[in-house]
């Protein structure tokens, strides 16, 4: 394969569950235009304690996942400008449910071209699979994608919260909080081919960095700390980023399976129990857009404001909101925000 002067030169460390998997993708693996890449391929079954380059444990990774197909082909590599460029780039020759995982990325992407940055600690990862649902479902696989997060979370953290939820929730429509402080979030790539859509979940999220919010293992220290029992020690949070990455994959090809049954209706009201959102007021504008907060208003702007509550999602996948007299109301972004509850646009919905 001739290299191009100016390829991204990238060295991937493969694992596969099985070694057919990883004897077809040394057979058929070539480099996009724009890339260089070597493969170190390794069998996890015949190495046991394996570690990527970087510290991303692989070994954890495999003895947590629990998947049918998600990461059944995992790439894994020190620094790559995009997770989600690449894996759109090599579709063709990736079987799907593989997933690339970084530990640094400089050029990472967020809502609206945004950059995402990545500091040591950070799990950074693109996963693909294809879903076969009505296009006017589309809107759903943002939150489908951040609900699998969530659990995933939940199920790294068990062993220090005894039972407890860790303090990670949903800010609609991409992002993950914890105590007002974002510490991860998706971005969505979807084509559609044929009769499916082909998804790239491209996901960010604070493990071990405490910079620049905070992290998952910060957050889940204060946890088992204010749980500790008076004059005993909270235990140390240390979290693997392999074993993290592998729970929120046994979540997603799960809420993926669900909702390529049933829709999303038999997940909303988990999704909606770990959001941030449900009976927040936002104050709207009488005219065509809306502030989550009022700012600076004069009064006769103050004075065609009206005040909305959220409730949910209505069936487009936008914000749901009632008004004092129970009218239903559809709230979609303006577009110019980054934060979409910064500006909003109001449909009145029928009774």
């Amino acid at each position: 394969m001739a290299v191009a002067g100016g390829d991204q030169e990238v060295s991937l460390h493969v694992i596969a569950r099985d070694a057919a998997v990883l004897e077809e993708l040394k057979q058929q693996f070539e480099s996009a235009d724009g890339y260089s890449c070597s493969l170190s391929c390794h069998d996890p079954s015949s190495c046991p304690h394996l570690d990527a380059p970087g510290g991303f444990d692989c070994a954890g990774f495999s003895a947590a996942l629990s998947t049918r197909q998600m990461g059944r082909l995992l790439l894994s590599t020190r620094s790559i400008a995009s997770t989600q460029e690449f894996m759109r780039r090599h579709a063709a020759v990736l079987p799907e449910g593989s997933v690339i995982v970084a530990d640094q990325q400089t050029s990472g992407k967020g809502r609206g071209g945004n950059q995402w940055t990545s500091p040591d600690g950070c799990l950074m990862f693109t996963a693909g699979r294809r879903l076969k649902v009505p296009g006017s479902q589309a809107p759903f696989i943002n939150y489908l994608t951040c609900l699998a997060v969530v659990r995933g979370v939940a199920d790294a953290a068990a062993p220090w919260l005894k039972g407890a939820a860790p303090d990670v929730r949903i800010k609609w429509p991409n992002d993950i909080y914890s105590g007002g402080l974002k510490i991860g979030g998706a971005l969505i790539h979807t084509t559609w081919q044929t009769d499916r859509f082909s998804v790239l979940a491209g996901i960010g999220l604070n493990v071990s960095n405490r910079q620049p919010t905070t992290c998952l293992e910060e957050v889940l220290a204060r946890q088992a700390a204010s749980a500790a029992e008076q004059g005993t020690a909270a235990p140390e949070v240390v979290l693997s980023r392999g074993a993290v990455l592998a729970h929120v994959l046994n979540h997603l090809e799960r809420c993926y399976d669900e909702f390529e049954a049933r829709g999303f209706a038999g997940l909303e009201a988990s999704y909606l129990e770990s959001w941030m959102h449900s009976g927040q007021q936002v104050e709207v504008e009488a005219g065509t857009s809306a502030a989550a907060a009022p700012g600076e208003a004069s009064a006769a702007d103050a004075a065609q404001r009206v005040r909305l509550t959220i409730r949910g999602l209505s069936e487009h996948g936008f914000l749901l909101a009632v008004d004092a007299a129970g009218g239903r109301w559809e709230l979609t972004p303006d577009g110019n925000s980054l934060d979409m509850l910064a500006g909003l646009i109001r449909r009145k919905l029928p009774g």
